[in-house]
């Protein structure tokens, strides 16, 4: 009895020593572990405070919307060109004085070559990564008038019309601005020219005595081509005083092409313009000589013929012709905008189709027939264009072409430009609201 009374007894005792050096080897344990997570956290630490989080290497900055997309102030579709389907030439509005006044000293562009985007790109990219695209002309050299700098520059480009059928194009200066003291001295009565003898700048500061804004206007003949390496040649310049001394601020032109009088007889053109705050439109002749030589004008001037805008576009559209273009069927097309000088909008404009070669005459409707509105756009261009690639406008084949379309340019100052196809409407513009 007594030793199985001692066994019982002994057996507690046994298992707490167990269990007390069982403890101390975990103790152990957790004390390499620790020792260890103290050495890890000291080495980042270390790590840290020795090299510490890298800043950005770009700073986050605004990016322009439309990089390097100008203001269009006049356009012309060159279909039929060479290489010149789906393509406009364009023409920008800078001066000779905004020239020097960039810190950078290079000028402004004063004429690109827009191209349309394409399917084939869309495919590729699976978005428009070309999107429309641009071309700039910087190494055009304007010719100074006589006795005036320009820096060998144009100034206020406004308008773009082109010969139809033919690679030429007319680029074409407003008058606008046009100052006292480039035009009060008229030496030369056949251009309007300034006095000779005394030396106007229209580059200077505008405290200069020989500063002077807006040399007499001038309508460039060039020459385009439009394949891999486009260019724009210009061979000749017109004034306008030589044919329309009466110039104010003329932002359209345009050319139409009347039917051949007799077979292998040279083709006939008629020139068309209008001021930016008219409605009405004068046009006379344009010959083209066997050497591309152009003349505008005949025996008598021109002839001028109004239309009139309903309400309430006569109310909301303060200036009534900004563009004009002539298609291939003959048909007459304007543009008009609403714009209060501000460079901030809101603007609004209309396109609108006011007239139609025939009959050997130029035919203005009382009214516009054909019409679009364009809210918060400032359009400044307007041109038709027939056969259109169709990949150029609808998911179809490079090798097929659109009927007649309608194209816009827009100037928007503060916001850019662009260039955008519409559709026009029979509409009932008394009823529309603008």
């Amino acid at each position: 009895m007594f030793a199985l009374v001692a066994a019982v007894h002994a057996a507690p005792a046994f298992d707490a020593v167990a269990e007390l050096e069982a403890a101390k080897i975990e103790i152990a344990k957790l004390r390499e572990e620790a020792l260890s997570f103290k050495a890890v956290a000291s080495e980042r630490e270390a790590l840290f405070s020795s090299s510490p989080i890298p800043e950005p290497m770009v700073t986050p900055s605004f990016k322009s919307v439309q990089p390097g997309v100008f203001d269009i102030s006049g356009m012309a579709y060159l279909g039929g060109i060479v290489g010149g389907d789906g393509k406009f030439l364009a023409v920008h509005d800078a001066k000779p004085k905004e020239d020097s006044d960039l810190s950078s000293g290079d000028p402004k562009t004063r004429v690109s070559m827009f191209m349309l985007p394409k399917k084939e790109e869309k495919d590729a990219t699976e978005g428009l990564e070309g999107g429309l695209m641009h071309l700039e002309f910087t190494d055009l050299a304007f010719p100074d008038p006589p006795g005036i700098i320009t820096g060998h520059r144009s100034t206020d480009l406004e308008s773009v019309a082109r010969i139809p059928g033919t690679n030429l194009v007319l680029l074409c200066e407003s008058g606008n601005s046009a100052d006292d003291a480039c035009n009060a001295t008229r030496a030369d009565p056949k251009h309007g020219l300034p006095d000779p003898t005394w030396r106007y700048d229209a580059t200077a500061s505008k405290t200069d005595p020989a500063f002077c804004e807006t040399p007499p206007p001038r309508i460039y003949v060039s020459e385009v081509t439009a394949g891999e390496k486009p260019t724009v040649t210009i061979k000749q310049e017109i004034y306008w005083t030589e044919f329309y001394p009466g110039w104010v601020n003329v932002e359209a032109t345009a050319v139409g092409k009347w039917p051949a009088p007799a077979p292998g007889a040279p083709d006939l053109y008629v020139f068309l313009w209008a001021e930016r705050e008219s409605t009405t439109i004068h046009y006379t002749d344009l010959v083209l000589d066997a050497n591309n030589t152009v003349s505008i004008g005949r025996p008598g001037g021109f002839d001028s013929k109004s239309f009139a805008l309903p309400p309430p576009m006569n109310q909301t559209l303060n200036r009534p012709i900004v563009s004009l273009d002539v298609d291939d069927s003959g048909g007459i097309y304007a543009a008009a905008a609403y714009d209060t000088d501000g460079d901030f909008g809101p603007y609004n404009s209309a396109v609108y189709k006011i007239g139609e070669l025939a009959g050997g005459s130029v035919d203005i409707y009382p009214e516009p027939k054909m019409f679009a509105e364009v809210n918060g756009f400032k359009v400044e261009a307007v041109a038709r264009a027939d056969k259109v690639p169709v990949n150029m406008y609808e998911d179809g084949e490079a090798s097929a072409v659109s009927g007649p379309m309608t194209f816009l340019g827009t100037d928007d100052e503060n916001y850019g430009g662009t260039l955008r196809p519409i559709n026009l409407t029979l509409a009932d513009l008394e009823h529309d609201e603008l």
